[in-house]
C-alpha cells in the first residue's frame, strides 16, 4: 500500500491537482493558499515534489513554512516560497473547495480536517512541556502523524482504529519512560523520597547509587524511544 503524502490535494470546481502551502491563512480561516501544480514549470515541480516527500516536508503541519527555507531551484537568491510568490503561483481559494488527496483513490474535505485539527488541538495535555525536550518532540510527532491523517482519514475503517490505538500506546509508553526517569532524579536528590528505600536498612538503601538509577532510567527512555521509531507490529501487544 502506498505511503500517505500531506499537503497534496485538489480543487473541486475545477479538478486541478495543487500543493496545499497554507490550509487557511493567518487571520483568514475561510481561505487556504495551494500551488497549482498542473501548471508549474518541469523544474519547480521536481523540487517541489521533493520537498513535499521530505522528511522535514511531511513533519510540517503548513508547507510554507519549509518552502520559506528552501532555495529556488532557478540558482537565485530566493527562498522557494518567495519565487513562488513573485511568480504569481500561490493562489488564494476558499476552504470548501479543497480536497486532500494523500493516496490515490483517497479524498477527503480540507473543512473536516480542519475541523479535526480543532478539536484535537483543544484536546491536547497542557503539561506537554514538562517533558524534557527530546521525549516532548517525539509525543508531538507521533500525535501530529495520529491528529492529521490516522485520525481524520482512515479513522472510519478497521484497519485505521488499530493503527491509532498502537499510535497511543507509543505515547503512552514515551511519557511512561519519562517519567520513570524523572522519578529515578528525584530520588537521586533525595533518596528519603523512595518509598521502597523506606523498608531497607541504611546500609542496603546506600547501595542504590544514583549511577545505577540513571541507568536505568536512561534505559527505559531509550527502549521505548527505539519502539516508537519501528513499525509498528500487525496488533498491538496485549498490556501487562
Amino acid at each position: 500500500m502506498a505511503e500517505m503524502l500531506k499537503h497534496i490535494g485538489m480543487l473541486e470546481n475545477t479538478g486541478k491537482n495543487v500543493v496545499v502551502v497554507f490550509m487557511s491563512l493567518p487571520n483568514d480561516e475561510e481561505n487556504a493558499l495551494v500551488i497549482d501544480t498542473d501548471a508549474l514549470p518541469d523544474q519547480y515541480n521536481e523540487a517541489l515534489r521533493r520537498i513535499v516527500e521530505s522528511t522535514e516536508g511531511q513533519q510540517a503541519k503548513d508547507l510554507a513554512d519549509i518552502l520559506g527555507r528552501r532555495p529556488s531551484p532557478d540558482g537565485s537568491s530566493q527562498t522557494m516560497l518567495q519565487k513562488l510568490h513573485v511568480s504569481q503561483r500561490l493562489m488564494k481559494v476558499p476552504v470548501d473547495i479543497v480536497h486532500m488527496t494523500p493516496r490515490r483513490g483517497m479524498k477527503f474535505p480540507l473543512r473536516s480536517i480542519l475541523d479535526q485539527m480543532k478539536k484535537n488541538d483543544s484536546e491536547t495535555p497542557a503539561d506537554l512541556n514538562d517533558l524534557d525536550p527530546v521525549t516532548r518532540a517525539q509525543v508531538i510527532a507521533e500525535m501530529g502523524k495520529f491528529n492529521v491523517h490516522k485520525t481524520n482519514l482512515e479513522g472510519t475503517t478497521a484497519d485505521g482504529q488499530a493503527e491509532s490505538a498502537r499510535n497511543l500506546i507509543r505515547m503512552a509508553e514515551m511519557l511512561e519512560a519519562d517519567a520513570v526517569g524523572k522519578r529515578a532524579q528525584a530520588y537521586a536528590i533525595d533518596p528519603s523520597l523512595n518509598p521502597a528505600r523506606s523498608h531497607k536498612p541504611a546500609t542496603e538503601a546506600a547501595k542504590l547509587t544514583t549511577k545505577a538509577e540513571a541507568k536505568v532510567a536512561t534505559k527505559a527512555v531509550a527502549e521505548s524511544a527505539a519502539k516508537s521509531s519501528r513499525k509498528p507490529a500487525a496488533a498491538p501487544a496485549a498490556s501487562k
